[in-house]
């Protein structure tokens, strides 16, 4: 669409139509039929593509057919080019989940998943295995629940991974409850977010066993394990890290067929560890008498 640049007694000026200057003796432009039919053409193409029908009394179909959801259409996933957004693309795009998906078993997701929840019931463990990262857009993500209370392992497609958010690889598993939020970066599933997130935050960080630790958000941290007695009766405890501000106290038992009193060198205790010392009801020491301790610092 232009004007009538091609119709040499349209009379325009620099391009353009121009009003009749009668004073100075100046004709107005003229307005060809085909410019005409052409204008009125591309306007009633719009309004009957939006579904309207033309009323010629009507001044603002136009505007209703630009309003209408049937001219523009939503661009494929992941599309990242310069056309118009519709509300449809936008919502698949995670600025809100794009939907919400119940499984009960053992499932392979696929795009369809990007930007929503998948949420996993059973009381059996299954596994829910993550879309390959190929064709998927860069930071699409997804949101997985475990619903049931049979372990759900969150797995990534084969000879691809999965990187917790402390830098770690491996499957997550959720028991229930348990939520687990993922990023897709350039060649891998990277965790960000969710409760299963806290377990390898420096806030939450710790280790099980009969020797571990925890850490709590507060910066208090509790730490625990076992020890046997040399011939003096004493313990050599080295903590399963170093406190990395102050050792508060520790509270330790004998593990044995009777009672004893253990008792801390009051100037053995530092950020690494301590000293302790078991004595039986009677006062007598020995060697290999077990001791289980917990230790509290920050």
């Amino acid at each position: 669409m232009d004007y009538p640049k091609s119709v040499p007694s349209a009379g325009l000026v620099d391009g353009k139509f121009v009003d009749e200057d009668p004073v100075a003796g100046k004709p107005g432009s003229l307005i060809p039929a085909s410019w005409g039919n052409g204008v009125t053409q591309e306007l009633l193409k719009v309004i009957q593509t939006a579904g309207l029908t033309p009323t010629e009394s009507a001044n603002d179909q136009l505007l209703g057919a630009l309003r209408s959801n049937k001219l523009f259409v939503t661009a494929p996933q992941f599309d990242s080019g310069k056309a118009v957004a519709t509300t449809e693309f936008v919502t698949r795009t995670g600025l809100q989940f794009s939907g919400f998906a119940s499984y009960g078993a053992s499932t392979v997701l696929s795009a369809a998943n990007i930007g929503g929840v998948a949420s996993f019931a059973s009381n059996a463990p299954i596994t829910a295995t993550l879309p390959s990262i190929n064709g998927i857009a860069h930071a699409s993500t997804l949101h997985v629940i475990n619903a049931g209370t049979g372990i759900l392992t969150i797995s990534p497609a084969a000879n691809e991974q999965i990187e917790t958010c402390n830098g770690t690889f491996g499957p997550l598993k959720l028991d229930l409850g348990d939520s687990a939020s993922l990023i897709k970066l350039s060649n891998q599933w990277r965790l960000y977010g969710g409760s299963v997130s806290d377990r390898y935050a420096t806030a939450h960080s710790g280790v099980v066993g009969n020797v571990g630790y925890q850490r709590y958000p507060s910066g208090n941290i509790d730490q625990w394990g076992v020890g046997t007695t040399d011939a003096k009766g004493e313990v050599n405890v080295s903590f399963p890290i170093s406190f990395p501000n102050a050792f508060s106290s520790i509270v330790a038992i004998h593990s044995g067929g009777d009672g004893a009193m253990v008792i801390m060198y009051s100037t053995s205790a530092t950020k690494q560890g301590c000293r302790l010392k078991v004595r039986s009801y009677t006062g007598d020491v020995s060697a290999n008498w077990g001791v289980f301790y917990l230790a509290k610092g920050y």
